[in-house]
């Protein structure tokens, strides 16, 4: 038979282009929890629960009220009566009241009245009665509702490839089912010289090793191999497997019989009933690639030669899947990087969880028994025993956890879902600490994060002149104030904020509040520093005082660190009103009643104004696609993208 030449060899970006743009469908499917390793999430998982689901011991020990201890000492212990105990997965139900205690034990459920648990190595037993030789503080020693993952919390985003520690995190949030891509690929190897492995290789004989790296590929880019086994190079046969493949595939690979000599035969069976996109491409090694379509279904044959195939297979066809799968992952054993904070050690070997942000090196730790610890965590650092202490800037070499997907931003501050919406379009991967605003300053002044979203008010002094109204500024004060330099203020866009209440509540504004029981954020907070104000001006107008006013509201001083904090007690009738987001308010079935709008703004550091990824998010921040798309309650405005430098 005649040897056909190669088309006209193809640029490697033409190739790549053509790739990129076919059409690889993945199909959504359910998957029990136990099967899902390596697969690629369907859908963005929010939890529906809180967990820990109650607030439970981190230490053996006695349960206590924290101010019954504060005067204790060892040579003046305090002496508690006991009630009982409480063992991991107990009900049991005990009230603890002034100067009483229960034994519980490490995971036990903490009883109604207690605040801390003392640990057993400070304690000791005498007929009924416990002494108290060291005092704790209140929450010590406490894992509360929440503080690993938040209910209504998104703990995994559509797109993450399941590992380890993602099953982890959706069984602890009670999934069993869980929302997957199902990609198949199709891998057919070809040539009259290969046997499959384990059988007797013959003399002219090769070992088929094709199939197997690449399934193994398939599979770690989240897609579901499907292998059609060795075939000889026999058109009929081939054109049988291929007509089965198509019908059963989004994607076909196939290995060897590409190029043109008089044996190889598949771009001629692409060229009969298909149609052909490429035949060769300017690339050493790995020139023979046909890359065409089959009654709709994309088809890349690889060639034959198991390094040029793997190396053509990692260079075009996982970077289609892991796009077609919405799934960036890459493999690195160990990386080098700088630390971003400084850390202390625990004075013995310790490997701590690490996330890792363009080279810049952060604890994962979020404390005993969080999963969230791993979840957040793209490797480990090993510290040594006799290392008490290590600065910032210093060198260390991180371990990877397998494939990891390295966060382009490290994001501090208050919370809002206006985030979420900028990851989204931005397709940026965000690492999130919502320390709150007063901790978003804390972050961006540190240095140790990249921006800050802020929403903290300040009644500006310039406009307390006789006869002007005072005016609420956002933010600049909080910069002036602080001392913080060498950042820009990006302004963001406008919130909603207001009362969140049941529907049949009387409550329809800031003056109802007195006698009703209130859930307020947590001091630091933007949202609480905005009430404050809110109320000051209220009283004034009353012609009382702000205690006065205040005094007269139950639960006024509490601090709930979350909207979904806030959410819940009002929904549990623990609380008459909260305050939160209108977006808050609509996604748990809560009346809003608004009493202002406050700006929600950016305060990123200068020397990474530059970069890429904050161009990016700042592209985005100002597109009317992100217009569009925030949820209820927010809104950008005539100052969205303003920049104050500082």
């Amino acid at each position: 038979m005649k040897r056909k030449e190669f088309r006209e060899l193809i640029p490697v970006e033409e190739a790549r282009r053509i790739i990129n743009n076919l059409q690889v469908r993945p199909e959504k499917e359910n998957s029990a929890l136990e099967n899902v390793y390596g697969k690629i999430l369907a859908e963005e998982i929010v939890t529906e629960i809180n967990v820990p689901p109650f607030p439970r011991a981190t230490m053996d020990g006695y349960a206590v009220r924290a101010e019954d201890t504060y005067a204790c000492s060892e040579k003046e212990p305090v002496k508690l009566k006991l009630l009982g105990n409480i063992p991991a997965g107990s009900d049991a139900s005990f009230k603890v009241s002034a100067g009483e205690t229960v034994e519980i034990a490490t995971g036990a459920p903490i009883p109604e009245g207690a605040d801390a648990v003392v640990m057993v190595e400070y304690t000791s037993e005498e007929n009924g009665t416990v002494l108290i030789s060291t005092p704790v503080n209140g929450g010590e020693n406490i894992m509360k509702t929440g503080s690993d993952i938040r209910k209504g919390e998104r703990v995994l985003r559509r797109g993450r490839k399941l590992g380890t520690r993602e099953i982890g995190v959706l069984a602890s949030i009670g999934k069993k089912e869980v929302p997957v891509l199902r990609l198949p690929v199709g891998i057919i190897s070809t040539g009259n010289e290969l046997v499959n492995p384990g059988e007797k290789l013959a003399s002219g004989k090769v070992y088929d090793a094709n199939s197997y790296t690449l399934y193994a590929g398939v599979r770690e880019c989240g897609s579901f191999p499907l292998h059609y086994g060795v075939l000889k190079d026999d058109e009929i046969v081939t054109r049988k497997v291929l007509e089965t493949a198509v019908s059963d595939c989004a994607l076909i690979l196939t290995s060897g019989s590409t190029s043109s000599g008089a044996g190889d035969i598949m771009y001629r069976i692409i060229d009969e009933v298909g149609e052909t996109l490429a035949h060769g491409v300017n690339i050493k090694p790995g020139k023979p690639i046909v890359i065409g379509i089959i009654k709709g279904v994309p088809i890349i044959g690889l060639p034959g030669n198991p390094t040029s195939a793997l190396m053509i297979f990692n260079e075009f066809v996982a970077p289609l899947l892991r796009k077609s799968l919405g799934a960036e992952a890459g493999i690195q054993k160990k990386e080098a990087g700088i630390l971003g904070r400084t850390l202390r050690s625990e004075g013995r070997q310790q490997l701590l969880p690490v996330g890792l942000v363009r080279g810049r090196v952060y604890p994962a730790d979020r404390g005993s028994g969080a999963i969230t610890s791993l979840s957040k965590a793209d490797g480990f650092i090993e510290i040594p025993p006799e290392t008490e202490y290590m600065e910032a800037g210093t060198p260390v070499e991180v371990t990877l956890f397998g494939e990891v997907e390295k966060p382009d931003l490290l994001i501090a501050g208050g919370f809002c879902p206006g985030i979420d919406v900028l990851e989204n379009l931005s397709r940026l991967r965000f690492r999130t600490l919502y320390t709150g605003s007063s901790g978003g300053f804390s972050a961006i002044a540190a240095g140790t994060a990249d921006i800050a979203g802020v929403n903290m008010p300040s009644k500006n002094p310039e406009s307390r002149e006789e006869g002007l109204q005072e005016e609420i500024r956002y933010n600049v004060l909080k910069i002036e104030n602080m001392g913080i330099s060498e950042v820009i203020l990006v302004k963001g866009y406008r919130r909603e904020i207001g009362l969140l209440v049941q529907q049949n509540s009387p409550v329809s504004g800031l003056e109802d509040l007195p006698g009703k029981k209130l859930v307020n954020r947590n001091r630091g907070s933007g949202t609480r520093a905005l009430l404050e104000l809110k109320i000051e001006q209220l009283a004034e107008k009353k012609g009382i005082s702000k205690k006065e006013f205040t005094d007269s509201i139950p639960g006024y001083d509490s601090g709930a660190k979350s909207e979904i904090a806030v959410c819940e007690a009002v929904l549990s009738g623990k609380a008459d009103a909260g305050v939160g987001l209108r977006t808050s308010a609509e996604r748990n079935g809560l009346k809003f009643v608004k009493f202002a709008e406050e700006e929600y703004d950016f305060l990123i550091r200068k020397e990474v104004l530059d970069i890429p990824e904050v161009q990016k998010f700042l592209q985005t921040l100002n597109s009317p696609e992100f217009a569009s798309k925030l949820p209820s309650g927010l809104q950008v405005y005539e100052r969205t993208g303003e920049i104050i430098s500082y």
